[in-house]
């Protein structure tokens, strides 16, 4: 197909109506990307930590306060039909979105080379037990690239298309090896195997903490989603059913087999009972759905700040770039990437709910973004501060709630309302002739 006729991705103005598609649709989108690799990790070390009860709580109670702040940020898109990256610049301005979006751009692509090194080295793996063919890691790491490349190059439709094939396929197969693994196990035997807590996750306040923070860049950049919903109350079906229902079940069947297995994780428990075959095509599903969205929503950003370059040109450039990164080893700094994502990001969505829920009377447009400053002091301030608090959070034992994530995204909104309050006062009582009352 000529390069003329690839998708728009709407980068630059709203989403038409006829383009929208139901709550239900864009639920599985996000289901499809909660089915990942560094899911089925997190689902593992939950319940090695804590146990089936304690574990299984940890996750839906994450859960739950995930969907409440994702319907919030789902809202805004909804209400909008404006990409994350639009309504970010309304509140830091032309040139503070700028800085803002090439850090959530840059967080893109170190998650997209995470996704698809770790996908290179299982697939690797996998071929190699189930046919005897080693095949170095970087080639599955570069050809995956290259199918994620191609397919979010044709935007939304293609990401919907894919997920609904995708997703109930993954679904029946992950159902099936957690069958075949817990074959015979009753749940009296499941619930009995005592969790090992460590250092960082001895908890249920710990595990929710992790459930939130392992999803929160989702969470802030799922208006580049909820833009396609018809109705603004879709909001609540996607959140609910996605943060709220599907993504705790992904990491809960996920973490089942390691309270009966001697295998460490759901793959090579399915892998050890000659699923070989099944274990492929959920890696490649699950890499697939998952990194497309981060390259979609990467590209969305660099697209705004270049507004003459089309949008295929960008999904090209930002893929390869994530592949490279992904090739030179960038899972050798997951862990420090892990936890700057959490200090950084949810201060980005308090911002930004904060100016849209507390401090505007009008809804957000195209016109009015163009018409910002080139930088909105207040927004950036109540960011900087936010993340403050999260670095501070992170080198003492000091918390507000006990999750990180949550503590720079109140910081955020606070500070912004705050500040604003107090100008609108001080605005209030100044005379005619500078002076105040």
């Amino acid at each position: 197909m000529k390069p003329q006729r690839l998708a728009d991705n709407f980068s630059r103005g709203p989403v038409p109506a006829a383009e929208s598609v139901s709550g239900a649709a864009i639920a599985v989108i996000i289901i499809g990307v909660s089915i990942t690799l560094p899911a089925f990790l997190v689902g593992t070390e939950l319940m090695a930590a804590l146990g089936l009860i304690e574990g299984a709580l940890a996750i839906f109670l994450g859960g739950f306060l995930t969907a409440c702040i994702g319907y919030l940020t789902m809202r805004v898109g909804a209400e909008t039909r404006l990409s994350t990256y639009n309504i970010i610049r309304s509140c830091f301005g032309r040139n503070g979105s700028n800085i803002v979006n090439l850090i959530l751009a840059t967080t893109l692509f170190g998650w997209y080379g995470v996704t698809a090194a770790l996908f290179g080295s299982a697939l690797s793996q996998a071929v190699d037990d189930a046919f005897g063919v080693l095949v170095p890691q970087p080639v599955f790491t570069v050809a995956g690239g290259i199918l994620m490349v191609a397919t979010t190059i044709y935007g939304f439709r293609a990401i919907n298309r894919l997920s609904r094939i995708a997703v109930p396929l993954l679904a029946a197969l992950l159902l099936y090896g957690i069958w075949r693994v817990l074959e015979g196990a009753s749940f009296a035997e499941l619930s009995s195997v005592a969790g090992q807590p460590d250092e960082g996750l001895a908890s249920v306040s710990a595990g929710i903490s992790i459930v939130i923070g392992s999803f929160f860049v989702g969470v802030t950049l799922v208006p580049d989603l909820a833009r396609f919903a018809r109705r603004r109350r879709d909001a609540v079906t996607a959140s609910f059913f996605s943060y709220g229902l599907g993504f705790p079940l992904v990491l809960l069947l996920a973490g089942l087999p390691v309270l009966v297995s001697a295998e460490p994780d759901l793959i090579t428990s399915m892998t050890s009972l000659g699923l070989g075959i099944s274990v492929l095509i959920v890696m490649v599903f699950a890499t697939w759905t998952t990194n497309i969205n981060n390259l979609y929503s990467a590209s969305l950003g660099i697209a705004r700040m270049l507004p003459s370059v089309r949008d295929w040109v960008i999904t090209l450039v930002c893929g390869a770039i994530g592949t490279l990164l992904a090739v030179a080893g960038i899972m050798d700094f997951f862990v420090e990437f892990l936890i700057l994502l959490g200090i950084i990001v949810p201060p980005i969505a308090g911002v930004y709910l904060a100016d849209y829920y507390l401090l505007r009377e009008t809804r957000i447009d195209v016109q009015q973004t163009d018409a910002v400053p080139d930088y909105r002091w207040d927004a950036m301030a109540a960011w900087s501060i936010g993340c403050a608090v999260g670095f501070v959070e992170r080198t003492s034992s000091w918390s507000l709630t006990g999750v990180t994530a949550i503590d720079t995204l109140l910081t955020g909104m606070a500070v912004l309302w705050i500040w604003n309050r107090l100008r609108s006062r001080a605005s209030a009582t100044k005379q005619p002739d500078g002076s105040y009352d």
